[in-house]
């Protein structure tokens, strides 16, 4: 059942003012005190970021930032994948490409979820002294049920009306993180009015004020970034929402080359001790064992065992980097017989991944890391489009089944 931009707008305009009446109502027929406002908004900010995760969870649009920015441990496996993974049970599917998006937004969501709560909930207490009373726990506690519900109710609305096929993951993300930062503004501030002496019935109207025009500012969004789409005014509203590009790839009539399975691990072991962050924390932690032991009888086993620890870990991510990235992988060349001549990159999981031109593949260069000499490999690499194509550990032969010719075929080897 597919609801008009109208449509939409009115239901989510009517489960809005159902969450908002809630504190609402609790203020005014259950005497609520502020504390017990400012703890319901509290939970309904980490209800809009959940509740948003899961809306960017099974959105299936592109998404709309660079892959190559989020070149990281793992992200950059993850960002630069493209495909889905069904649910056995319900109709939906999950976008590998959106989870460095959700995850990015949980973590800056999360960060700022428990600074308004110490400062918006945690203050306001610890200045009023105010406690619940056990009648007020009562009512607070169906207030954030309520609350709870209401966003579940918005999340399921977004997957049954299909809204969840046309949007990037960016968007609901977006818009929780503008709402999170509406009402929690409306908590900091509100919190800082208390401190400064304020007198509580303010405070309650000047919080249920801004909250409100958050909630109206996210529900009319969709209408601001019309405006900005129609007119000669740039507000940054207007969404650039990318397609994928459509891949058809066939193993009939193609060479198809792999990677080797053990020299992908091995090279994600490389990946994961290299990692910066990797080297700058057992670097730091086997320093200052050092200069404990050297500074004290025992041995500081603790230091060296964490910086242990702290090595493995980042060669599980390393090896998880690379096996996600290139194991399933095969590279399709297709004959000039049968074909056009492209390159392309296709995970036996998730199916087509990109292609290259044969003019592309022309630009290809050869390289040899240390990983590839142990287990008698070559990496080629080539630049296209703003983006690197990287076939790595492929048979020594590679380069010439991929159709280069010999002055193409020139590149500068390397050790890494």
């Amino acid at each position: 059942m597919q609801f008009t931009p109208r449509e939409k707008r009115r239901a989510k305009v009517a489960v809005l003012m159902a969450v908002n009446a809630v504190p609402l109502v609790g203020v005014l027929a259950l005497d609520w005190s502020l504390v017990a406002l400012l703890a319901v908004y509290w939970v309904e900010l980490g209800a809009c970021l959940v509740g948003a995760a899961v809306k960017a969870l099974f959105a299936e649009g592109k998404p709309t930032y660079d892959a190559n920015g989020f070149s990281w441990l793992v992200f950059g496996a993850l960002s630069e994948k493209r495909g889905r993974v069904g649910l056995p049970v319900l109709p939906l599917s999950i976008q590998v490409a959106n989870l460095p998006a959700i995850l990015m937004a949980l973590a800056i969501g999360s960060v700022g979820w428990a600074l308004f709560g110490a400062i918006g909930v945690g203050g306001v207490g610890e200045t009023t002294g105010a406690t619940l009373t056990d009648a007020e726990s009562v009512s607070v506690g169906l207030g954030v049920l309520a609350v709870v519900v209401g966003r579940a109710v918005d999340v399921g609305r977004y997957l049954l009306g299909g809204t969840h096929a046309s949007v990037p993951p960016q968007q609901p993300l977006q818009s929780a993180l503008v709402s999170m930062a509406g009402t929690g503004s409306a908590l900091l501030i509100g919190g800082g009015f208390v401190i400064a002496g304020a007198p509580p019935p303010f405070v309650l109207a000047f919080v249920l004020a801004v909250k409100l025009l958050a909630d109206i500012v996210d529900v009319y969004r969709d209408r601001l970034e019309a405006y900005d789409e129609r007119t000669s005014v740039e507000l940054g509203l207007a969404p650039d929402v990318p397609e994928w590009e459509r891949i058809e790839s066939s193993r009939d009539g193609s060479d198809i080359v792999r990677p080797k399975p053990s020299a992908v691990v091995v090279g994600g072991v490389v990946r994961g001790l290299r990692s910066p962050l990797s080297v700058l924390l057992v670097a730091g932690l086997t320093l200052v064992g050092l200069l404990s032991t050297a500074t004290t009888d025992g041995v500081a086993v603790e230091l060296f065992g964490g910086a242990m620890v702290v090595a493995g870990v980042f060669t599980a991510l390393g090896v998880f980097d690379r096996s996600f990235r290139y194991l399933a992988m095969e590279y399709r060349i297709a004959s000039e017989e049968t074909g056009d001549g492209k390159l392309v990159g296709y995970d036996r999981l998730l199916g087509p991944q990109w292609r290259l031109s044969r003019e592309s593949r022309a630009e290809m260069e050869r390289a040899r890391t240390v990983t590839d000499r142990l287990f008698g490999t070559e990496t080629l690499r080539v630049e296209c489009d703003g983006r690197v194509y990287r076939l790595p550990h492929l048979p020594l032969d590679a380069a010439e089944t991929s159709g280069r010719s010999a002055a193409a075929a020139r590149g500068a080897t390397t050790g890494a």
